[in-house]
This record gives structure tokens, C-alpha cells and sequence, in this order.
């Protein structure tokens, strides 16, 4: 059986989740939607995702604020979109005292 708390462990994880999920809904229930819809689909997702950590008390959210996890998914929106790569967004996130857990 697969954890699926182990996901939420570190950006890298949690964007490859996004993308999945994402993909998902693309492709079963988004299949007529513009493509602006899904791509704020994939910032939703990011986003709930790891407010989703926060609630369970799991991975990068764990000890996180509120603040934290919002910028914690936006990061993991900027990795699941390809905007940055999880190095940079992790030194983004940490020089602004947001302290994602490393890969």
C-alpha cells in the first residue's frame, strides 16, 4: 500500500503529486475546459495540497504557519508548472525565513 504522507515530505514530492493530479482532472473531468481553467486548476491543487499537509500535520507543513503554507504552494505551483526548479524556489523560500524541508 503506498503512504501517502510520504508525499508531502519535500517541494519535489508534493509538485510530482500536483502534476498527477492534475492530470487526472485534465484529462476526466476538464477535457472541454480553456487551457487558463486548468492551469489555475494546478495553482488550486498546488495550493491544497499542502494546506492539506498542514491540516494532517505532515511534511514541509507540519510545523508550518499560515503564511508558510501559502508560499510553500505557491512554491510547489512554481515547480509543478515548470516555472522554476526546486533548487532556486527552495533558496527563494528559505532567504524569506519560509524553510521548506530539503529533497
Amino acid at each position: 500500500m503506498i503512504d501517502i504522507s510520504s508525499y508531502f515530505g519535500s517541494l519535489a514530492l508534493l509538485a510530482g503529486l500536483v502534476t498527477i493530479l492534475t492530470g487526472y482532472l485534465n484529462t476526466h473531468m476538464l477535457k472541454t475546459a480553456s487551457s487558463t481553467i486548468k492551469q489555475i486548476v494546478s495553482w488550486v491543487v498546488s495550493v491544497a495540497l499542502v494546506y492539506v499537509g498542514y491540516l494532517k500535520g505532515i511534511g514541509i507543513a507540519e510545523t508550518a504557519t499560515i503564511l508558510d503554507v501559502a508560499l510553500n504552494g505557491l512554491a510547489v505551483g512554481l515547480i509543478a508548472n515548470g516555472v522554476f526548479d526546486v533548487t532556486l524556489v527552495q533558496s527563494i523560500l528559505t532567504f524569506i525565513k519560509a524553510n521548506p524541508k530539503k529533497v
